[in-house]
């Protein structure tokens, strides 16, 4: 048993997973049990911050434009892998027992997934248990309306609430969902999900920040932008001396991986994956990434200089969306991948400022877990 039962799902990157961990620790810390559901490829180097994680099997998408879902050697999946997802899933909430639901993106994402998500909703309706979605600041958008409807039927017919992890001081979840006002009820602002960063410890380095940081998030995507940040490095003017860590991910594949390891320039390191790596863009001078909502977030919470290449494939718009508006407050400097050279990737690297005067609330993990500890109480 256990007061909180969290899905989550991840396809390509792994930005769901750490979002939905500080999340998860911050229940843990209001003093709650909390079991994660998990169907995205297990990882090691995934950490849920939960009590209990169950495994279902898991799948990811078949390509960078979303067009499928497959198994982790890439067969594709039919009915038979749905009927048994479904049933691990409804097993897995029973002997959960929760006191609470807590689903990340559906409906307002992860569609495809609707086999066993509205299953679930009705289970933890006839049980009597709030339904709760937890949902980033921006949506991908959608060419169908009708998608857009069903997002919003679903919503009003299942949800207790929807927390959207961003701030309305910058903008409101109506600028990439429509019918966010035939929701206005449900919806909730957390603040934006982001890492702690003691203000003694941030102050503390500032002097000391040296060497580049390159990361590429998950490493699905984005070997492109790291083969550009290597080149990049000869033409700095301020940071050709200096060493610069690229981080490509646990996702990054392993061909790639090791021919870029071995056509490495000195003063260049190639890693895997950082345990630390929230600590080491603390230290950086400059961090070069794409614009992840979590890698944005650890940008602002260490108020590192940041240089940004936005994930722009099969459609997706969320990641260009948000960057730009802050873009526009200039907290960070914004790239894009189309035409980008090695030489102009290392001027805005030398011109990167450091991220201040924006206003927006980054405790969005505390405020959640503040709003699900009121919800259950409100159950008792």
């Amino acid at each position: 048993m256990s007061d909180v039962m969290v899905y989550v799902q991840h396809l390509l990157g792994i930005g769901h997973v750490r979002r939905m961990a500080l999340i998860n620790q911050a229940l843990r810390n209001e003093g709650l049990g909390v079991t994660v559901v998990s169907g995205g490829v297990p990882d090691d180097s995934l950490n849920f911050a939960a009590n209990e994680v169950v495994q279902l099997f898991p799948c990811k998408t078949s390509d960078t434009g979303f067009s499928g879902l497959v198994d982790p050697e890439g067969n594709a999946l039919g009915d038979d892998w749905q009927e048994e997802r479904k049933r691990q899933l409804l097993t897995a909430f029973k002997e959960t027992a929760p006191k609470l639901l807590l689903v990340e993106m559906f409906p307002f994402g992860r569609r495809a997934f609707r086999f066993e998500l509205i299953p679930l909703f009705d289970a933890a309706n006839e049980a009597g248990i709030p339904i709760i979605c937890s949902v980033r600041d921006l949506l991908v958008r959608k060419k169908d309306i009708g998608k857009t409807r069903w997002m919003r039927d679903t919503a009003r017919k299942y949800l207790d609430a929807v927390l959207v992890h961003g701030d309305p001081r910058l903008f409101g979840f109506d600028r990439s969902f429509e019918f966010a006002d035939d929701i206005s009820d449900l919806i909730a602002y957390t603040g934006y999900v982001a890492p702690k960063v003691a203000d003694d410890v941030a102050g503390g380095v500032e002097a000391d920040r040296h060497g580049l940081l390159v990361s590429a998030g998950g490493g699905a995507v984005g070997a492109e932008l790291i083969r550009l940040a290597i080149s990049a490095r000869a033409h700095s003017q301020k940071y050709s001396d200096a060493i610069w860590d690229i981080v490509a991910g646990p996702h990054f594949p392993s061909d790639q991986f090791e021919l870029l390891r071995g056509q490495l320039p000195d003063g260049v390191i190639l890693h895997r994956f950082l345990p630390d790596f929230r600590e080491r863009m603390l230290r950086a001078a400059v961090s070069v990434s794409q614009a992840g909502y979590n890698t944005l977030m650890d940008v602002l919470a260490t108020r590192t200089p940041a240089v940004m290449v936005p994930f722009a494939e099969g459609g997706e718009s969320e990641q260009t969306e948000r960057a730009e508006v802050l873009a526009k407050e200039g907290v960070i400097s914004l790239l894009d991948l189309d035409g980008l050279s090695a030489q102009s990737l290392a001027k805005q690297i030398d011109n990167a400022r450091q991220p201040s005067g924006i206003k927006i609330a980054l405790d969005g993990a505390k405020r959640t877990a503040s709003i699900i500890a009121e919800k259950i109480k409100g159950q008792a």
